[in-house]
């Protein structure tokens, strides 16, 4: 995804894992409740835990309505550039 990402906003993107506490921290910095944080924290939790769609399967490329790439072009750099 940021390889496609950087092919279509003709820019570097890199992707990097952080922890959920320094997540947390960050949603906290930019000026979130604690609450909002501590709900992102479980959420990131859940995640972490029971896969990134649970227990149902998430589309593939060959069965999502838009591909990754189309939805960047179409969407994603023209809202980015507006």
């Amino acid at each position: 995804m940021a390889r496609v990402l950087s092919e279509v906003l003709e820019r570097p993107v890199r992707a990097q894992r952080v922890s959920i506490a320094d997540h947390q921290a960050a949603v906290l910095r930019s000026g979130a409740s604690e609450g909002w944080a501590q709900g992102v924290a479980d959420m990131a939790r859940a995640l972490e835990e029971q896969g990134f769609y649970g227990v149902s399967r998430p589309s593939a490329p060959d069965t999502a309505p838009t591909g990754f790439r189309q939805w960047c072009e179409e969407v994603l750099k023209p809202a980015l550039l507006a």
